[in-house]
C-alpha cells in the first residue's frame, strides 16, 4: 500500500514537471538542465501572472458574444428527413449576448434572431445577495419572472431523492455562491513573488533528489517525418530515493510561512469550514504516517526521466518512463524536431490500449505553420487533422489563429480494403483571434467537402454598460414560487409580436402550430400542406417524389 502511494505521488510530481514549457540551458546533467529550465519557466510565468494581476482591477466583467447556427442545403435536407416540419426556410438562428458582471449583480441581455431578423430579447438580472433571478421577454410579456435559485436547487434535489436518483450528481442552480466565490478569489489572489518563491522552493527539492543517469549522448531523433540530431539526457528516481524526498517536502511545508499565507487566502475565498490551514496540516500528518517505515534500499523500481536538448541548449522533448526493475514503460512523451522550415511533433500519454497520442509534421512559412497530424487511441490511428495557417507568433501573444480539418483515419479491413470510418464526414474548426480581447470561432460540419452547417461564436471582453434594474421598485412581477403567479403569467402571454417577427424572417403560415403538434406527438405521422420536403441537394420535391435516401 505504501509503495503504491509513493509511486502515485512520484508520477503526479514528474508529470507536472514534464509539462513545463521548454527553455534554454547548456549542460550535460539532466538534473541541472531541468532544474534551470523549470526555474526560468517559473520566473516567466510569474512575470506574466504579475502583469495579469495588475490588469484585473475590481474583477468586473463586460462581455459580448454572438452564437450563430447556420444551415446549408445539405444540412436542411438531412434534418428535413428527421423532422415532420418544414425547415427549408431556415437559414440561421443566433443569439447576440451582452453581459455585465459586478460584485452583487449580473445583467445579461440576449437578442434572439432568425435569418438575421430580431425575434425577441431575453433580459436576465441576477441579484446574488438574495440568490434571486428576474427575467423577462418584453415581446412575450412586459412583466418580470422572479425565481429563487437556492430554492429551485433544493426542490430539484428533493424531487430527485423522491424518485430514487442520486442528487449529488445534480448541477447546483445557486449561481450566487459561484459568483461570490469568483470575486472573493480575486480579492485573495497571491502576489506574484510569493507564488514564484513557493514553486521554486518545492521544484528545487524534487530536482535535488533526482539522480543523473548514464546519458545516451547525441542521437538522431524523429517526430513525425522530421529528424534532428539531439542530445539525450537521463535521470531517475527510485522508490528508495523518493521517500526522503517526500519527507523533505512535508517537513518544509509544515513551517513554510509563504505557503501558509497562500493556503489561508484560498480557504478564506472558498468559505468552507471543511477546508482550512489546520486541515492542510492534518493531511500532511496523514501522509507522514503513510510514508513511515523502513526504506528498502534494494528496491530499484521507480521512474526514468529523459530530456532531448538541441544545439542551442533548448529542451525540445521530455519523457517519463516507469521502471519496475526489469523493463521500462513510457507513460508520457513529447518531442518537437526541426529541419530547416520543417517541424515535427509527437506526443503520447499512457501505455498500450490506454494510450492517446498525436504525431505529424508541417512546414513553417514565416510565422505560419501548416501540416498534417494524426490522433491515435490505443496505438491505432483514429483521426487525421489537417492544420492550416496556424500563427505561431500570434499565439505567443495570446492570440489564436488557425484552421483544423478533422477527418477519419483510413482503416483497412481483413480483406485489405481501405475505408473511411467517418463516412466522408469532416469537422472544420477555424479560430481567428482579432486581438487579445476578441475572438471568432467557427465549427463547420461537412460531407465530402460540402458544408452541411456551421456553429460560430464571435465575442470578446470589451462589452458595453447595461442598464441596471432596481429590484425593489419592480411592480409587474410574477413570482414563480407561487402557483397562482405561474398561471397568471401564462394567461398574460401574447405571441403576436414574436409571430409577426418570425413571419418577417420568412416563417411559413402555420409553422408554429406545426411545431406545437410535432412536439405533442399529434402531428408526427403526417406532414401538412405547407411542409414541403427537400432532397439531399436541398431542392423542393413535388407530391410524386419522396426524399432521397
Amino acid at each position: 500500500m505504501k509503495k503504491r502511494k509513493i509511486t502515485a505521488i512520484i508520477l503526479a510530481s514528474l508529470m507536472g514537471i514534464s509539462a513545463v514549457p521548454a527553455t534554454a540551458w547548456a549542460a550535460d546533467s539532466y538534473k541541472e538542465t531541468e532544474k534551470a529550465a523549470f526555474a526560468k519557466a517559473i520566473q516567466e510565468m510569474g512575470a506574466d501572472y504579475a502583469q495579469d494581476l495588475a490588469q484585473i482591477g475590481d474583477g468586473a466583467v463586460k462581455g459580448n458574444a454572438e452564437i450563430k447556427l447556420s444551415l446549408d442545403d445539405g444540412g436542411k435536407a438531412i434534418l428535413g428527413m428527421l423532422t415532420p416540419v418544414d425547415i427549408s426556410w431556415l437559414e440561421d438562428a443566433s443569439m447576440d449576448t451582452k453581459v455585465n458582471l459586478n460584485e452583487g449583480t449580473m445583467i445579461e441581455t440576449m437578442d434572439v434572431k432568425v435569418n438575421g431578423t430580431k425575434i425577441c430579447t431575453i433580459e436576465y438580472y441576477f441579484d446574488t445577495e438574495n440568490s434571486e433571478v428576474y427575467m423577462r421577454i418584453p415581446e412575450l410579456n412586459e412583466g418580470y419572472i422572479k425565481m429563487n435559485m437556492e430554492q429551485m436547487t433544493q426542490e430539484a434535489e428533493a424531487e430527485m431523492e423522491e424518485e430514487g436518483m442520486d442528487s449529488s450528481f445534480s448541477t447546483s442552480m445557486d449561481l450566487a455562491d459561484a459568483m461570490n466565490s469568483y470575486f472573493s478569489t480575486l480579492d485573495n489572489l497571491p502576489e506574484a513573488d510569493a507564488l514564484t518563491s513557493i514553486l521554486t522552493r518545492y521544484s528545487d527539492i524534487i530536482f535535488d533528489n533526482v539522480t543523473d543517469g548514464e546519458n545516451p549522448g547525441t542521437q538522431s531523433s524523429a517526430a513525425g517525418d522530421v529528424s534532428q540530431e539531439l542530445t539525450v539526457l537521463e535521470g531517475h528516481v527510485t522508490q528508495a530515493e523518493a521517500q526522503p524526498m517526500f519527507q523533505q517536502i512535508l517537513d518544509t511545508a509544515k513551517t513554510d510561512e509563504e505557503l501558509k499565507g497562500l493556503i489561508e487566502s484560498w480557504t478564506e475565498a472558498m468559505n468552507d469550514p471543511e477546508y482550512s490551514y489546520d486541515t492542510f496540516l492534518q493531511a500532511i500528518e496523514d501522509l507522514e504516517k503513510d510514508l513511515d517505515g523502513e526504506i528498502d534500499e534494494s528496491d530499484t523500481s521507480g521512474f526514468v526521466l529523459r530530456a532531448w536538448v538541441d544545439d542551442n541548449g533548448e529542451v525540445v522533448g521530455r519523457e517519463v518512463l516507469a521502471d519496475d526493475g526489469e523493463q521500462e514503460e513510457s507513460l508520457f512523451r513529447y518531442l518537437c524536431t526541426t529541419d530547416g522550415d520543417q517541424r515535427g511533433f509527437s506526443f503520447t500519454m499512457g501505455s498500450d490500449e490506454d494510450s492517446v497520442g498525436l504525431y505529424g509534421s508541417g512546414t513553417l512559412s514565416g510565422d505560419v505553420l501548416s501540416g498534417t497530424y494524426t490522433f491515435t487511441s490505443g496505438g491505432e490511428d483514429a483521426a487525421v487533422i489537417e492544420v492550416a495557417d496556424y500563427d505561431t507568433k500570434a499565439v505567443e501573444n495570446g492570440i489564436w489563429k488557425g484552421t483544423y480539418t478533422i477527418s477519419g483515419a483510413p482503416i483497412e479491413d481483413e480483406d485489405g480494403n481501405s475505408y473511411d470510418p467517418f463516412g466522408g464526414m469532416q469537422l472544420i474548426f477555424t479560430t481567428d483571434g482579432k486581438d487579445e480581447n476578441n475572438m471568432e470561432w467557427n465549427l463547420t460540419l461537412a460531407a465530402n467537402g460540402v458544408s452541411l452547417g456551421a456553429l460560430s461564436i464571435t465575442g470578446g471582453n470589451e462589452g458595453e454598460d447595461l442598464e441596471a434594474v432596481d429590484f425593489a421598485s419592480l411592480t409587474d412581477v410574477y413570482d414563480f414560487s407561487n402557483d397562482a403567479d405561474v398561471e397568471k403569467f401564462g394567461e398574460d402571454v401574447n405571441m403576436d409580436t414574436i409571430t409577426a417577427n418570425l413571419t418577417s424572417a420568412g416563417m411559413p403560415d402555420g409553422w408554429l402550430e406545426s411545431v406545437m403538434e410535432a412536439a405533442s406527438g399529434s402531428g408526427a405521422e403526417e406532414i401538412t400542406e405547407y411542409d414541403d420536403q427537400t432532397d439531399m441537394a436541398g431542392d423542393t420535391l413535388d407530391d410524386s417524389e419522396t426524399p432521397a435516401a
